[in-house]
């Protein structure tokens, strides 16, 4: 095509598009939901986002001085520290400073005839400090807020300082995100990995993907070399002490193994693991540097996670689903789940999902669909109490101003009501955070609190946040201490 066609062609969809544009109402056009379609004016091309940080986001950032790292001891702790921990796995329970709990803090919901659903959670960790209980674990499911240990590395550092525990926990095979602080890992052989949440692979016939959803695909051993996956921790970090190693994993026949090297010398080989779901364990007598995992599987296998853990303590696995909506539970192979359920134990589990259904989704459907998620932990995991995370807020464009996404007050009304209405618990980080139009004050903060997409939050900005929840939940611990000791 001539230059000066394309130079007319372009033109005359610029007129049509500023025609458009004169015609549709400075409120848009409502085509379903709270979804409206909009043109800028002229002038609204000129014109910046030039929000400042507010008077909340001032607040929060006096009351913490947490930084990019959330193993860092800067932030503010709700415990008064006595002498330092002379080994990591050694717990060590220390009052909370009620002074400190007279700060503002966004309370976490609970239900009308649930105002006791965390005692069991707080009394395994009373159990723990006194050593009458090995350990304790909370399992953070959640979207791409939460991927690769973001909001989840602070609460478990938290916790495992003043609890004992120490490791990552639950990690892929294969990697979903890159730059793990913990640890550094390689790979040989042919390893597929396979997801529930997100593109499904349409070969995939079957629905067992464990409880992250996920699965890698072991190789078969080719011309006697084991296919292997190689860790090397770092130990400068907490959640890179390793004592523990537990593989949870499906042979599609008998006699499988797993062969381990660690410290450069091989210390094990779990040998006969079962056609089927089972769980290769190793405790090991000293600390672990680095490992090798080597896999015999004669006709191949999954999989479902690999948890990196101490002897005791408190465990806290960061389970992200990018994109995730929260609504894969029902819909994966309950068996599985329930086998890797009932070997890790949850104590506690945090759901934090909403994000990425608010642009789209009608908000009573989420609720419908979100309350069967949580008959589902109801039912493979009685008794053990779950707080559902509602959203942040999110910002859209609209007339050259980042404002609250619509509809994302009703998708988080409807977590907070499925929460509620279940018998659980429910966190509002959407209000935490400082509620409408919040995030463009995050962006603006200085140092920035979340990124320029106006949907995820920073470094800081996620330990920030993960800070108020973990105050929160400390908030009732200490609450249901007090109340124990005055009975």
């Amino acid at each position: 095509m001539k230059p000066l066609r394309i130079f007319i062609f372009f033109t005359v969809v610029l007129l049509l598009i500023s025609l458009l544009a004169l015609v549709v109402p400075e409120q848009g056009i409502g085509i379903g939901g709270d979804l409206r379609l909009s043109f800028l004016s002229f002038s609204d091309l000129s014109r910046n986002d030039s929000l400042l940080p507010g008077e909340n986001v001032d607040r929060l950032l006096a009351g913490s001085l947490v930084t990019d790292d959330p193993e860092s001891d800067q932030g503010m702790d709700l415990f008064q520290m006595g002498e330092p921990e002379e080994e990591p796995g050694e717990p060590q329970v220390i009052p909370v400073n009620a002074d400190s709990l007279k700060q503002q803090i966004h309370r976490i919901a609970l239900p009308a005839e649930g105002a006791d659903l965390l005692h069991p959670f707080f009394s395994n960790l009373n159990r723990i400090g006194s050593g009458r209980t090995r350990h304790t674990r909370i399992l953070h499911f959640g979207d791409s807020q939460i991927e690769n240990n973001r909001m989840t590395a602070l609460i478990r550092y938290r916790m495992q300082k003043h609890f004992g525990g120490t490791g990552t926990g639950l990690v892929q095979a294969i990697p979903l995100y890159s730059g793990s602080l913990s640890y550094s890992q390689e790979q040989s052989g042919d390893w597929l990995r396979y997801t529930f949440f997100g593109v499904r692979d349409s070969t995939i016939t079957h629905k067992s993907y464990g409880i992250m959803g996920a699965f890698a695909s072991v190789p078969t051993p080719l011309d006697g070399a084991w296919p292997s996956l190689h860790y090397s921790f770092n130990r400068s970090r907490r959640s890179g002490h390793v004592n523990r190693i537990r593989i949870f994993m499906h042979s599609y026949v008998d006699s499988a193994s797993v062969a381990l090297r660690i410290n450069n010398s091989f210390s094990d080989t779990l040998r006969y693991l079962p056609d089927g779901f089972s769980v290769a364990d190793h405790r090991h007598y000293e600390e672990i540097k680095d490992v090798t995992l080597f896999f015999d599987l004669p006709e191949g296998g999954r999989i479902y996670g690999i948890s990196f853990e101490s002897y005791g303590g408190l465990q806290m696995d960061n389970i992200a689903m990018r994109g995730g909506s929260g609504l894969i539970f029902t819909g994966m192979n309950r068996s599985t789940q329930k086998s890797m359920l009932d070997q890790l134990s949850p104590g506690l589990i945090l759901l934090q999902y909403g994000g990425n259904v608010v642009p789209y989704m009608n908000a009573a459907y989420y609720q419908r669909a979100f309350k069967r998620q949580l008959q589902f932990f109801r039912e493979v995991c009685p008794g053990i109490p779950v707080i559902v995370i509602g959203p942040s807020d999110m910002s859209i464009r609209e007339n050259g101003v980042f404002v609250t996404y619509p509809g994302l007050e009703k998708i988080r009304d409807a977590l907070k009501s499925a929460a509620l209405e279940s018998g659980f618990g429910f966190w509002d980080l959407y209000e935490a955070m400082g509620g409408y139009n919040s995030m463009a004050s995050f962006v603006h903060a200085d140092p920035p609190l979340a990124s320029t997409d106006y949907v995820h939050f920073t470094g800081k900005g996620i330990n920030l946040v993960a800070e108020m929840f973990y105050n929160a939940l400390m908030l009732e611990f200490k609450e249901f201490n007090t109340k124990k000791s005055t009975r």
